[in-house]
């Protein structure tokens, strides 16, 4: 029967809810393998890139649970008797998924990559829109001489500048995009999780007896910060 080793490092399952979400993979757009109950202690293994998700260990009905927890989900992270930041975890490597839950993973940091590239670049193009925009109503109406009135030339300048705008605009908008601090990070996980998927082996390492434990504990305890 697995127990949980005196030297583990160890979390205690907390939040609003009176039940927490436990995942294969560290995104919340996934379903949860299960629920935890509060007050539940689970064995910490590694974090994520973040440190805004756990990787654990539960040990119920004789078995090693392998899973994800978020952070803000949990309380009293402990190592040796002292309580530990997130940040003082090993980095995951994701060796006790599955390649293709790597995969998974991976794709969906790319989706959060390209979300925070879509508002950045969207935000840009509509203000270079605009701007053309005020700047072809002027022009049209300084500079158009084809006899129309001052409303005509106004709109055939609008329609100008935003066609300009529009047309153009979409060029220079990946400059602030690449800039970006939230999709230079998105992207930075990204990559990283994509590199791990390509150098994951086929088989994830095993979990499944108290000496699987016993190692993957003393592997994180070695590289604990």
């Amino acid at each position: 029967m697995p127990t949980i080793p005196n030297h583990a490092i160890t979390a205690t399952v907390h939040g609003e809810k009176s039940q927490q979400g436990f995942y294969k993979i560290p995104f919340i757009m996934t379903n949860p393998q299960q629920q935890i109950k509060n007050g539940t202690t689970i064995i910490i293994l590694a974090r994520d890139m973040s440190a805004e998700w756990l990787e654990g260990v539960l040990i119920e009905d004789n078995k090693l649970i392998h899973g994800w927890i978020q952070t803000n989900a949990t309380r009293n992270l402990m190592a040796d008797g002292r309580i530990i930041a997130p940040q003082a975890l090993p980095q995951s490597d994701y060796a006790y998924n599955t390649r293709r839950q790597v995969y998974d993973a991976s794709r969906y940091q790319k989706s959060l990559r390209g979300m925070a590239g879509i508002k950045v670049y969207g935000i840009f193009l509509m203000v270079f829109t605009v701007i053309s925009i005020i700047i072809g109503g002027i022009a049209g109406v300084l500079f158009i001489q084809d006899g129309s009135d001052f409303t005509g030339k106004l709109l055939i300048g609008i329609g100008l500048g935003a066609a300009v705008g529009f047309g153009l605009g979409w060029i220079p908008a990946f400059i602030p995009m690449a800039r970006n601090e939230a999709f230079q990070l998105m992207d930075s996980r990204f990559k990283a999780l994509n590199k791990l998927h390509r150098e994951h082996k086929g088989d994830p390492i095993r979990l499944e007896s108290q000496m699987d434990l016993e190692r993957a504990i003393s592997k994180s305890m070695n590289e604990l910060r």
